[in-house]
């Protein structure tokens, strides 16, 4: 009867110590993929075959995506220097020089201007009214509208020094970080491109975004691919062109998600962990498009989208990185 008592004792303990094995297996499985939080660490990914070209960085690297309703404006903080990647539009210029002044921004190192639309170039003239900038880089295309003649009218004005960006150009951050720009090839205006290449480029808005400034910020192991409004012609080439080298631990989504943009084998090329997407709340153009989604979905991509979730930041000391949102 003892031997009987032990026995069933000894079971009972086996099976409860599975069962709570069990349980805290599936509880941490269940924290990990918090869409408002992840944290990736580079030894998680030792055994890639596809690796970022690291830098000798130090200190540390935050991007803020900015909530600019239908638009771009990425600022990027090292150590206590500071760069803008596109400036928004010209309606939420005021809310955008109030954010930056709260994130502590009282001098501009770099603003890169992506390709010279309203929701991308918009915001500089106001920002510039407020906070000094030292250098402009675009893609060197001149459009023939007020909004551009402002623009450049202020370069002028405030004796900014201004830059255009080409395959092959290296912009330097600070502490090691950079920024490599692979696209485009050229500085054609559309009138000039459409003498050489006919009726193929399709509209200006469509070329404008065909030849947005598209490359890899690289900070320590930490990689984030831009894209402005590239859509898949652009993206096309880029693969043509880098195909694997692509590769990068995040990607600032194209033309706010739009299903002409994020083509399958552009994502497949850079494999990115986490898709950023700027995009305006309830917008007319049914952005982000539910292709591009599902695309994203299906390469297992974590997106993160303004119009939801805020503005997006990522924290990283160029060995770690970790994504944090406004709600």
């Amino acid at each position: 009867m003892t031997y009987k008592l032990k026995y069933l004792a000894t079971i009972c303990s086996i099976v409860f110590t599975i069962l709570s094995l069990t349980g805290c297996t599936n509880h941490s499985t269940a924290t990990t993929h918090t869409p408002q939080s992840i944290t990736s660490q580079t030894e998680n990914q030792s055994n890639s075959t596809e690796k970022t070209s690291s830098t000798n960085s130090t200190g540390t690297l935050d991007i803020y995506i900015l909530d600019v309703g239908q638009g771009d404006s990425i600022l990027i903080k090292v150590g206590d220097e500071y760069t803008m990647v596109d400036t928004g539009d010209v309606a939420h210029r005021r809310s955008t020089v109030t954010t930056l002044k709260k994130l502590g921004v009282s001098h501009i190192k770099n603003v890169i201007i992506t390709h010279p639309h309203e929701d991308h170039i918009g915001g500089v003239y106001g920002i510039s009214k407020e906070i000094p900038i030292d250098t402009i880089y675009d893609d060197g295309i001149a459009v023939d509208n007020n909004l551009y003649k402002t623009y450049r009218a202020m370069i002028e004005k405030k004796h900014i020094t201004h830059k255009v960006l080409q395959k092959g150009d290296t912009v330097d951050l600070g502490n090691g970080a950079r920024f490599d720009v692979y696209a485009p090839s050229d500085s054609l205006s559309y009138a000039e491109a459409k003498s050489q290449g006919g009726k193929k480029l399709g509209s200006q808005s469509k070329y404008l975004n065909n030849h947005s400034i598209a490359g890899k910020l690289v900070f320590g192991n930490y990689s984030l691919f831009l894209t402005g409004d590239a859509e898949q012609e652009e993206e096309s080439q880029l693969v043509k062109d880098y195909n694997s080298k692509l590769f990068s631990r995040m990607l600032k989504v194209s033309h706010h998600g739009s299903n002409h943009s994020s083509i399958e084998k552009f994502i497949r090329s850079i494999k990115p962990e986490s898709a950023l997407i700027s995009v305006g709340l309830h917008n007319d153009y049914g952005h982000p498009g539910n292709e591009t989604l599902e695309r994203f979905k299906k390469n297992n991509v974590l997106v993160y989208r303004t119009d939801t979730m805020g503005m997006i930041h990522v924290a990283t000391d160029g060995k770690q990185w970790h994504i944090t949102t406004e709600r």
